[in-house]
């Protein structure tokens, strides 16, 4: 991949050359960053964007650009071309070579595939040469965008926290200090007005080895949720299961019970005086943070519940979590 480079190594420079037009933009190919699951219907793929978000994309709101149906209104994308393997401070990989990450842009991706708009322009940053091969400046990148792109949410305290917290580990790994030097606290004070450095303060002075960033939740789509549904439904160990739609978390002790007796005793099961299949699989997936942080615990209730279920009617209940991130 090519691109016009201008000489950087600071998420601020980049942002600055944008706006004074010394980066030029090119077309690129928007299905890059989707896998088609069935005609028309479009799936993320999550190895194409580079997120820092308690969520992901908010799909109520390119629905509500879609019927707007204005996309000369729509910001360009800014992308992350990755010249060479790019591993985080805990040894993981962040990105592989030639890799191509939406870092801005995300949600006019998500408009412009559902209005069949299959090529648009787009800013493409060398990772290397332009934000200097640091992780925090491609995720501090993100922010500074959003801050300014008409079709996106703004930037958020929470996701000022997390750059914090990255380049907290990035001293860390290279200095043996995690604490941040003045000038990157000074930065983060200038690029976001509503940070204060009490927040700051606040955020670092916990523990100075951190833990890491949290990875942004997984938003199931209507689709996404259908296939894999029917994922489950082609696997051998499941045959003969009645294997229940997906469905949130919290819906573990309320509908799903109901809908598992409502499927044991009905007209298509129930045969010759008792059921056919006395096996059920449960699909679940979070819909929000706090249900994802609360999963370990919610499991442990699963299984004391549905065993107790299980004895009494004499049936077997698996389950399976669609993932979060």
């Amino acid at each position: 991949m090519t691109t016009t480079l201008q000489k950087t190594t600071t998420a601020r420079e980049v942002v600055k050359q944008i706006k004074q037009g010394k980066i030029s933009l090119q077309e690129i190919d928007n299905l890059y960053f989707f896998k088609e699951i069935s005609p028309g219907e479009y799936s993320i793929i999550p190895e194409t964007r580079l997120q820092i978000r308690d969520q992901d994309v908010d799909h109520n709101f390119i629905e509500r650009q879609v019927n707007k149906n204005t996309p000369k209104h729509i910001d360009p994308k800014y992308v992350i071309f990755f010249p060479s393997d790019v591993y985080d401070t805990d040894g993981t990989l962040f990105a592989r070579a030639g890799d191509r990450k939406l870092v801005g842009g995300n949600h006019t991706v998500g408009i412009e595939i559902q209005l069949g708009i299959l090529k648009s322009d787009a800013y493409v940053i060398n990772f290397d040469t332009q934000l200097g091969g640091v992780i925090s400046e491609a995720l501090n990148l993100g922010n500074l965008l959003n801050n300014r792109e008409k079709e996106t949410r703004s930037t958020k305290k929470d996701d000022v926290r997390q750059i914090v917290i990255q380049k907290m580990l990035e001293n860390d790994k290279k200095y043996g200090d995690a604490t941040l030097r003045k000038d990157q606290e000074q930065a983060i004070l200038e690029d976001y007005p509503f940070i204060t450095k009490a927040m700051i303060g606040q955020w670092t002075s916990h523990n100075q080895k951190v833990g890491g960033r949290r990875k942004p939740l997984k938003k199931w789509t209507g689709p996404e949720l259908d296939e894999a549904w029917k994922h489950y439904g082609n696997q051998e160990q499941y045959e003969d299961y009645i294997i229940l739609e997906p469905r949130t978390v919290p819906s573990w002790h309320q509908t799903s019970i109901s809908t598992l007796v409502s499927e044991l005793v009905s007209d298509s099961n129930y045969k010759n005086g008792k059921p056919d299949k006395r096996k059920f699989l449960l699909i679940f997936y979070c819909s929000n943070q706090t249900q994802a942080d609360d999963l370990a615990k919610t499991k442990t209730s699963m299984r004391e519940r549905y065993h107790r279920i299980e004895l009494l009617c004499n049936i077997e209940i698996k389950t399976e979590f669609l993932k979060s991130k």
